[in-house]
Order: structure tokens, then C-alpha cells, then sequence
């Protein structure tokens, strides 16, 4: 997930253990990184509550927070931007497609 903020609910998520890749720059301009930070926690403990071990979790979810580092050198001027670097990502679109 690329954009900004979770805005579903979560239930039917967990219920299908419907794999997230959450990715943002660490100071996205419109709501930084702590609302996908709250969504990755709020998924995590409904995983949990389910039963499933950590490693199972960690299978399902995951938090990627990209410093500003990530985004030197590159086209993108603002981190908002970053799904386009995030779709040419080997790692991240890696963990997508093989899901």
C-alpha cells in the first residue's frame, strides 16, 4: 500500500489474510508515516489475536519505512511521490508479486 492512509476497515483483511506491503517515506508531506504506522499496528494485533505465531505475522505484513536516503539521487523531489519509485522497487514488488 502506497498511499497515504487506511481509510477501510480492517476485519475483512485479516479474515482473508490478505497479504499488506505498507511503504511510505519516513516525512510523506500530507500525513507522514504514522497513520501506516497505526494501520501495520492495528492489523498486527488482529493477526494476533487469530492465533497466528509472529513468523506468520511477519509472512502477511509488512511496515517499510523509507528515510530520505532512499529518495536522494533520485527523480522524485518530495517523498509523497515515492510510489513511483516504489513500482520499480526489486524488493518490494518481489514481496508483492510472490504473494
Amino acid at each position: 500500500m502506497c498511499s497515504s492512509k487506511w481509510d477501510g476497515v480492517y476485519e475483512p483483511v485479516t479474515e482473508a489474510k490478505t497479504p499488506v506491503y505498507f511503504v511510505i517515506g519516513e516525512s510523506d508531506e500530507y500525513y507522514g508515516s504514522e497513520p501506516f504506522k497505526e494501520a501495520y499496528q492495528i492489523l498486527y494485533e488482529l493477526y494476533a489475536e487469530q492465533g497466528l505465531a509472529k513468523s506468520e505475522i511477519d509472512n502477511l505484513l509488512v511496515l517499510d519505512i523509507k528515510e530520505k536516503n532512499y529518495f536522494a539521487g533520485t527523480k522524485v523531489t518530495y517523498q509523497h511521490g515515492g510510489g513511483y519509485l516504489f513500482c520499480r522497487d526489486e524488493k518490494i514488488m518481489g514481496w508483492l508479486f510472490g504473494h
